[in-house]
């Protein structure tokens, strides 16, 4: 009878801390969180930003950030469908000439939106702000870019 409950609470003990090794896993921020952590409170410092401002700063930027990644998602999923038509041979010119006209509409749409977003901040920034945020948009994402290219070999 010793043995077993004596088995039972290892078995119990063993399982609670199994239990918490995943439980910190869920609370682990995954890698592109940290970047996005380490990025607004990078911005916070360039831009010393007050709270009210940071407020309505990343508010905007978080709906601009979806806007892109959703037209990002779009020029992908076309640009997958138009190399699956190249790959397969046989379309015709005609499609690829509508399909080349169509990413590039969404390229623009891109960029038309970021010009808005940057222009959305005048009541909030002066132009030496939008300039810093700018200049540390382009400086943080190359950083990012040359870490991530000495970790991993480019795909295909």
């Amino acid at each position: 009878m010793k043995k077993y409950f004596l088995f039972l609470i290892i078995l119990l003990t063993a399982s609670g801390v199994f239990g918490q090794v995943k439980e910190e896993d869920k609370r682990r921020p995954k890698p592109w969180e940290k970047i996005e952590q380490l990025e607004k409170a990078k911005l916070i410092e360039v831009l010393d930003l007050d709270e009210q401002t940071a407020i309505k700063f990343f508010s905007r930027r978080k709906e601009h950030q979806k806007q892109m990644r959703d037209l990002m998602d779009s020029r992908e999923n076309m640009l997958k469908e138009l190399e699956k038509n190249i790959k397969e041979k046989g379309t015709k010119d005609g499609y690829y000439t509508d399909q080349v006209n169509k990413i590039l509409e969404i390229e623009k749409q891109m960029s038309l939106a970021k010009q808005n977003f940057f222009k959305s901040l005048n009541d909030l920034f002066t132009p030496e702000k939008i300039a810093k945020l700018t200049v540390f948009e382009y400086k943080f994402r190359r950083e990012i870019a040359q870490s991530l290219m000495g970790r991993k070999r480019p795909e295909d």
